[in-house]
């Protein structure tokens, strides 16, 4: 039989579709989909994409517990830093959400194929640059129409070559990888790291600064994780290494420097308010300790310990003679 077929056979084709007596792809679809069947586009990333990756999530929380120790260290002082959500979207509608300037630094990561992105919001930037330079972390600065200053971009790649640091850490146990900085924008039209219709995956973190708060942001192409998305999809089993030394030893660092009061009580007595009202230099008041009784020692309010008054160096001085522990 011939591939071509005659004029009779087109003209019949035709007739068939003008009377209605050959479905359409169109009519077939709405008949499909009123027969409670969904029509399946293998084509359509968006389609194929479906479920949590509760692995993924895990990896999130990982950076985050290990970014925030590192700003933390890097602005000297505390900072809270926490996953907020994980979307999948077209990349246009992402670039759409970013205002300009925005801090955007494109990085890749080995052997991941492709490019990711780094983002920081530019308020959080200069919050950032006002808490490192002794600030409280609220600078209002006027945003639109105006690039980052030298300053501001030294300190900006700080930040990021932090966060890749942290990334590698991060998914190490699942699938090692190496983070490197190709480059950095301010505008995300030139920050294109896929085609606009094409879905990416994208990470938002809430950064919580003394008096202020920003979004930092890590864009994945779909396509760049798509090898592994079983491992993602997986349940994540915990391991010992869960355990965040290094914050655990942030934390104690912070107590240790803690400023604490501390207070020795020499006694206690009630006086009439006669008497309060005539009190004069030279007077004395007699208190309900005995002279060699133990003195009560108090940290935050808390009784801590008993001591003995004396002198040292010249100073008053409390000789500890016990220790209250305070029962869990």
């Amino acid at each position: 039989m011939s591939d071509v077929l005659s004029q009779e056979e087109v003209d019949s084709l035709l007739s068939g579709l003008s009377s209605g007596k050959i479905e359409t792809e169109t009519e077939a679809s709405t008949a499909a989909q009123a027969d409670g069947l969904d029509i399946y586009d293998f084509g359509n990333q968006q389609q194929v994409i479906r479920g949590r990756m509760p692995t993924f999530e895990v990896i999130n929380e990982r950076f985050a517990r290990e970014v925030r120790t590192s700003i933390s260290n890097l602005l000297r002082t505390n900072v809270d830093i926490s996953a907020e959500s994980l979307d999948t979207l077209k990349f246009s509608e992402f670039g759409r959400s970013l205002p300009v300037p925005t801090s955007l630094h494109v990085c890749r990561l080995d052997p991941f194929r492709g490019h990711a992105l780094v983002v920081l919001e530019s308020q959080l930037v200069f919050n950032l640059i006002d808490q490192f330079f002794g600030g409280k972390g609220s600078a209002k600065s006027r945003i639109e129409g105006r690039d980052f200053t030298a300053i501001e971009e030294a300190m900006v790649r700080k930040v990021v070559m932090a966060c890749l640091e942290d990334i590698e850490k991060a998914w190490h146990p699942v699938y090692p990888i190496k983070a490197t900085l190709v480059r950095s924008e301010v505008n995300p039209q030139f920050a294109a790291i896929v085609l606009p219709e094409d879905l990416v995956i994208v990470s938002r973190f809430e950064v919580e600064l003394e008096q202020s708060a920003g979004t930092l942001i890590i864009c994945l192409p779909y396509s760049m994780i798509e090898p592994i998305r079983s491992k993602l999809s997986a349940g994540f089993q915990a391991e010992a290494e869960e355990i965040d030394f290094t914050w655990q030893k942030r934390l104690t660092e912070i107590i240790y420097d803690s400023e604490i009061e501390l207070r020795v009580q020499l006694g206690t007595t009630e006086i009439t308010g006669e008497r309060l009202l005539y009190l004069k230099p030279g007077d004395v008041i007699q208190l309900d300790q005995d002279a060699d009784e133990q003195l009560v020692g108090y940290v935050e309010g808390h009784v801590k310990f008993r001591g003995f008054a004396g002198v040292q160096r010249g100073f008053q001085a409390l000789k500890i003679a016990d220790k209250y522990y305070v029962k869990g």
